[in-house]
Order: structure tokens, then sequence, then C-alpha cells
């Protein structure tokens, strides 16, 4: 098979992996869901024995499914594709944390409106789950009037990957490190919170 056609296939391949992760709530690039498809195939080949053109049915709807769920089930912590608003709030945070936790997705919506590392595509999509995100957190904020703020643990894992993701990504070493930090007192939030029954 040309180069040319092989390149379509997998980038075909890549756009139905993105839109399965995207279907269950997550958010992954084109170029890693090219590169991850490009090395399992490739690997799968060789294994095989086969031409990678040979392999390509192996790779159908069925096997990106599959993968997709992998890929999703590794950040159980996160409760894919759940409501978080309707999630036992278990996790607690004291509100001056909180209002970090907030301040940082506005930092992270702002910094994902000017960066150009990242495509057009995945930079909607990851301003989209912040933005959720940020609404989420607002309505939970929304019902607490005094004390600590009780929250779903996932809620505090999403924010906590957020934070982090735009930590590598950004040249700002001084915003890198509060979001870091801010990540840190999510993961730990969530962390600290009962197990559920």
């Amino acid at each position: 098979m040309p180069d040319k056609e092989a390149h379509a296939w997998l980038q075909a391949r890549a756009a139905v992996l993105v839109a399965r992760i995207s279907d269950r709530g997550m958010v992954l690039s084109h170029d890693a869901a090219r590169t991850l498809l490009a090395e399992r195939h490739a690997a799968v080949s060789r294994k095989l024995g086969v031409s990678e053109q040979s392999a390509q049915h192996l790779l159908d709807d069925a096997a990106i499914d599959t993968l997709a769920g992998e890929i999703v089930g590794t950040f159980t912590d996160e409760e894919p594709g759940e409501d978080l608003f309707t999630l036992a709030r278990t996790a607690h945070i004291s509100v001056s944390v909180f209002g970090r936790l907030v301040s940082g997705l506005a930092e992270a919506l702002l910094f994902y409106q000017t960066s150009t590392t990242t495509s057009t595509a995945e930079r909607d999509a990851r301003q989209r789950e912040t933005a959720q995100l940020l609404s989420i957190a607002g309505m939970v904020q929304a019902e607490h009037t005094q004390g600590p703020i009780a929250a779903p643990p996932p809620l505090f894992t999403r924010i906590a990957r957020t934070l982090t993701t735009v930590a590598d990504f950004t040249d700002n070493e001084a915003l890198a490190q509060a979001l870091r930090r801010d990540a840190t007192r999510a993961r730990s939030a969530a962390a600290a919170a009962p197990a559920p029954d």
C-alpha cells in the first residue's frame, strides 16, 4: 500500500479512537491517538509476521472500542462518563483552597485560548472539558454557605489532571509551579476521601 493510503487509513482510525474516548467523557489528541495506533499496529503486524497492510483488518471498530475502554479504564479515579454533579460528595477541601482550584481552571481556559501547543480540535475539547469542570465546581460551591466544601473525589482528580496538563504545556514557570501546587492539593483532597461503601 502506498504511504499516502496508509497515512489516510491511520488518520481515519485515529479519528475513530478520538471519538470513542470523547464518548467516554475524556480527551485524547489526534496526534496522540495516531501515534498510539501506529505503534500498536506495527507491533501486532511484527508479532504475527505479516505486513502492516495485511494486519489492517485487525484494527477494526471493535478493536478500537476495546482500546478506548482500556485507555479510559486507566483513569478510573476520574469516573469517566459519569455526571460529576450527582456523585457522592465524600471529599472535603477548604473554601480558600477550592477558590485556588477554581482560579486554576480559569487560568487553564486562558491558556487554551492562546496556546498553539496543540491542535485546534484538541484545544477546543480541552476548553470544553475545563469549562465543564469550572461550571460543576461553581455549582458545588454554591451549595455551601460555610465550612469546608464537600465534592465528589473524581471532581478533584479531574481538576488535578487539567491543572497538571496546563503546567506541562506552559512556558510560564510561575504559572506552572502554582498549577502543580494546586493539583497536589486537589489530589490530596481526593485521596483523603473515604472509600465508597
